[in-house]
């Protein structure tokens, strides 16, 4: 009988994820949260999945391009919902609701704390250009949307983006999503957020907002 196709595992999969490159991110995102990333190694990262160091670089060439990875997946969903709200009659508000609410819902939905990578010094490194060029996009769509709403002399336009990420210190980091992703509803420390942003600007909330973020974020993933 032929014998099962692909890499060898040192130990049955022990990780949440469907493959093994979900799994590798998720056991990352555990060790670089909990300890840094200098002090986690590629081999940390292996016995964690369950997997041997060499089939590791199989999936991602260095530790490097993995926290590039995981800092990249907090931002791109929102450069992309940014990109369509772009081409849309929404109103200034809207837009800056569902990008507050998108974003601070990726990062209530990870199963680690993943947002505290920012905080990490390794962040501000150049190695990790592209992450700093995506972040820098996104600050300036939020600065933006909020200049259209007060006007681009008005120091709240600031306030938007750092405020999306309190989500970051409103949530645990147990391994356990606090807020799961689902289709039909916001988490509601996102519709909080979102809402309190709206208020620092004293711009009006738009109707039904969170039903209508919804479709717009699912007619993006969609899209992609």
């Amino acid at each position: 009988m032929a014998g099962t196709v692909g890499r060898p595992r040192k130990h049955s999969p022990r990780r949440k994820g469907r493959t093994a490159r979900e799994e590798i991110l998720d056991a990352s995102s555990e060790l670089f949260t909990t300890q840094g990333f200098a002090t986690t190694s590629t081999h940390q990262i292996a016995d964690a999945v369950g997997i041997r160091q060499a089939s590791l670089y199989y999936h991602f060439p260095s530790k490097a391009d993995i926290f590039l990875t995981l800092l990249m997946g907090t931002v791109q969903p929102s450069l992309d919902l940014a990109s369509d709200l772009a081409q849309s009659d929404e109103s200034p508000a809207l837009k800056l609701w569902a990008l507050v609410a998108a974003e601070t819902r990726i990062l209530l939905s990870s199963n680690w704390n993943i947002g505290r990578l920012y905080q990490l010094p390794v962040a501000l490194s150049e190695e990790f250009h592209d992450y700093h060029d995506a972040r820098g996009k996104l600050e300036d769509i939020f600065r933006g949307l909020a200049a259209e709403i007060v006007g681009d002399d008005d120091p709240r336009i600031e306030l938007p983006f750092h405020m999306t990420l309190a989500a970051i210190e409103m949530r645990d980091n147990t391994g356990q999503a606090p807020y799961p992703l689902v289709d039909d509803a916001l988490p509601a420390p996102s519709v909080m957020i979102a809402d309190a942003v709206l208020d620092v600007l004293h711009a009006e909330l738009p109707e039904n907002r969170g039903m209508r973020t919804l479709d717009l974020v699912s007619s993006v993933s969609a899209n992609t």
